[in-house]
This record gives C-alpha cells, structure tokens and sequence, in this order.
C-alpha cells in the first residue's frame, strides 16, 4: 500500500490528537502533532531570545494562530523529513489557514507539497465534528504529561501519566477563555479550508467525534481502507 498524508481537522477537544496518535501506533504512520511542534519551540529557554520566537509564545498562549508563514516554512521543513525517509505522515494541527493550506503567489502551499510528496490520491482528509459545549468541556480539564507529552481523557482526575508515570499539567492554551478563541479562530480561519478542500476535487470524510475514541478510530480505519 502507498503511504498516505491524513489530514485530521476538527475543533478543540475533538480527538484530533487522539485519533492521529492510534494511527501512527497501529499502522506506522508519524504522527506530526503541530501544536505540540510549536509549543516546544516557543517555549524552548534557549530561544526566548528570538524575536520571532517571543512573538509567536505570545500568540500561541493567548489562543490566537501563530504567523502562518512561519507555520508553513516550519512544517514544510518537518514534513519534507519525514516523507524522505519514506514514512505516512497524520497531522492534528496542520494546514489550520487558508494560506498555510494553499499558499500564495510567492509561498507553495502545504497541500501542494503534499501532493508532491505523497501524490494526490494518497492525501486523506478526516474532518471531526463536536459540539462547542463538548470542546469546552474534554479541554478544560484535560492535563497532558509533562514528560512525554500524552494527553488525559477529562474524566481521569489522577496527577501521573499512565504511559511514563510523569506529572502532568494543564497547557497554557487549555483555560475556559482561551478555549473559546480558539473555537472562534477554528471557525473563522480553518473551517473555511475543508470547502476550499472539497471544491478542489479532494474527499473529506467528516465523522462524528462525539463517541468513544476506540469507536471512532475503528470508523477511521475502515474509511482510510486500513483494515
């Protein structure tokens, strides 16, 4: 079988990472988590000397998108990586504009990459859809390990990863207000895509990700032609 891109879209607190995490566990996909990419790069000590890096910290902790160019040339550089060395890619945080999507006169856009890199017919787009109320809810009390990054299903209260046994925390990102930005910004800035998406001639497959994530992942698997 070729190696596919999927592409995981969906609002906070859909799954996303959840979803793309089993994929590349099970069928030997990398799992490009952008949020989690970016996160370690603004956060990184050793770059908080960076202009760009102090600026784009600051959009990433109040829940505003960072600079989408510099979103695109740093993705773009991470998934030209992992495609050379012959590997499917799931993103659960990519090609969140309509410019990192497709690009400009003067930037290729990610999807044209892909195309290149994975062919056209081997780019998969998964669409999550939840509820505003359920967004909320799964991310306010969501942690995620302090030490290997997984995330805690919002009913668990316990402190220690079931992974690594590391402490876990609550993201900058992950607070009652700044949820609703991101919800806002989601709405605004990445939903649009997915029409873009569809009126270019590629499949979305939107499911509903509201159920149990082994039930959605098992759906996943069969539209993806896994099984």
């Amino acid at each position: 079988m070729s190696k596919q891109a999927v592409i995981i879209y969906g609002p906070p607190g859909s799954g996303k990472g959840t979803q793309a995490e089993l994929l590349a566990r099970k069928y030997n996909f990398i799992h490009f988590d952008s949020g989690r990419y970016i996160e370690s790069l603004v956060h990184d000590k050793a770059l908080q000397k960076n202009p760009i890096i102090r600026r784009e910290r600051k959009n990433f902790d109040t829940g505003i998108l960072c600079t989408p160019t510099w979103v695109l040339k740093i993705v773009t550089e991470a998934t030209a990586r992992i495609a050379k060395a012959g590997y499917g890619i799931v993103y659960s945080g990519s090609l969140r504009t309509m410019f990192e999507s497709f690009g400009d006169k003067k930037n290729k856009g990610l999807l044209l990459n892909l195309v290149k890199f994975y062919g056209r017919k081997n780019i998969r787009v998964l669409a999550l859809k939840v509820r505003p109320a359920s967004s909320l809810k799964r991310n306010s009390s969501r942690r995620v390990c302090s030490v290997c990054g997984m995330p805690m299903l919002a009913k668990f209260t316990h402190r220690e990863c079931d992974f690594c046994e590391g402490l876990l925390r609550k993201r900058t990102l992950d607070t009652p207000s700044v949820i609703k930005v991101r919800l806002k910004q989601y709405a605004d800035r990445t939903y649009p895509i997915i029409a873009r998406m569809k009126k270019n001639g590629f499949r979305v497959i939107e499911i509903n990700g509201e159920p149990a994530p082994y039930k959605i992942h098992a759906l996943i698997v069969k539209k993806l032609g896994l099984e």
